[in-house]
């Protein structure tokens, strides 16, 4: 395939022979295939002036399987369509490319492409980027057409293809500055200059802004201390289920007391042998009594912790430290509060 396209190339331009140029990594040979398939059309593309279509073909190839060859026919076409920069960095890159890899033919193959890009030099159009002093604040990053522009670039003209290009510049805590400009014309220069950034504006609470240090959290107000608070709710509830504690623990005594009650009344007594002689259902009735006692007991305390433990929600509840939690231990449970009062 190489062979084919380098005896085109050399009656294109005049030479016997065109040496290939030296790849890091030998193609596929479906890659090339491809390339020598898209090559070919875009050839018959240029013979019927078909540039624009040939171009992108001649790209496509080349990045499949690159020679100097298809190099050369792309530099041309882009000279058809008026790509001028791209085809004289091409055409510029060919001849350094002939002069390393040498050959009888190395020195013909140099000059024929040097002198194509010099015959295209005075038809270039270039773009100059100025960046004032006072616009050169630190974390500065200026591009062209997406692409950075060192600052070994600025207030150097620039060899670019006719048509528009975008300049932008951005830096840490300042707003992206970005103008757009149709540069036109064969041999002329245009200079955009960068304008001073403007501050951004400053960052949402809770927002992280542009140079901060990320997780970096903002200073937090103080708690609001006026309005409900959702203690004193906490509070309530813990209170209001106390006081239902003790209401059952009421009903629990009152059901000791009746079952007591009823096992004396002929059920246990003297008139069984003594004070703790009873029946059957003496017996059953005293225990009955005994359960429910220790029930009442049981809710009595529960209810009492919980009701103080909801009164102390309530009272402290302004507090943001003020926690509360549920206590379990030996003796029962209740409702741990703790914080600074």
């Amino acid at each position: 395939m190489k062979t084919s396209r380098c005896l085109l190339a050399a009656a294109a331009i005049s030479i016997a022979a065109l040496a290939p140029r030296p790849a890091l990594a030998q193609p596929s040979a479906q890659d090339s295939a491809v390339a020598q398939s898209l090559y070919d059309q875009a050839r018959k593309l240029t013979a019927d002036s078909k540039y624009g279509d040939a171009c992108p073909k001649f790209e496509e190839s080349q990045r499949l399987d690159p020679t100097p060859v298809t190099q050369f026919w792309m530099a041309d076409c882009y000279e058809h369509v008026g790509r001028t920069a791209s085809a004289w960095s091409s055409f510029l890159d060919l001849a350094a490319t002939a002069r390393k890899t040498g050959g009888p033919q190395a020195e013909a193959r140099e000059r024929a492409a040097r002198d194509r890009a010099t015959a295209i030099q005075p038809k270039l159009t270039q773009l100059q980027v100025d960046v004032p002093a006072a616009v050169r604040v630190p974390g500065l990053v200026v591009k062209r057409d997406g692409e950075v522009v060192n600052d070994g670039q600025w207030g150097s003209p620039i060899p670019v293809d006719p048509g528009n290009h975008t300049i932008e510049a951005s830096a840490p805590g300042k707003q992206t500055w970005t103008k757009t400009q149709d540069i036109e014309g064969v041999g002329q220069s245009v200079t955009m200059q960068v304008q001073a950034l403007a501050d951004a504006p400053a960052a949402a609470p809770g927002v992280v802004a542009p140079g901060a240090t990320p997780g970096a959290m903002p200073d937090q107000p103080p708690p609001d201390q006026g309005g409900s608070s959702p203690l004193k709710t906490v509070g309530l509830v813990t209170a209001g289920v106390g006081v239902i504690g003790l209401g059952v623990g009421t009903v629990f005594g009152m059901q000791a007391l009746s079952k007591n009650s009823s096992a004396n009344n002929g059920h246990c007594g003297g008139s069984l042998g003594g004070s703790n002689s009873c029946d059957s259902t003496g017996v059953s009735l005293r225990s009955d009594a005994v359960s429910a006692g220790n029930l009442s007991t049981v809710f009595f305390i529960a209810g009492g912790v919980l009701a103080a433990g909801g009164a102390a929600l309530w009272f402290f509840a302004p507090s943001s430290h003020v926690q509360a939690a549920p206590a379990v231990g030996a003796g029962g449970g209740g409702v741990l509060v703790r914080g600074d009062f």
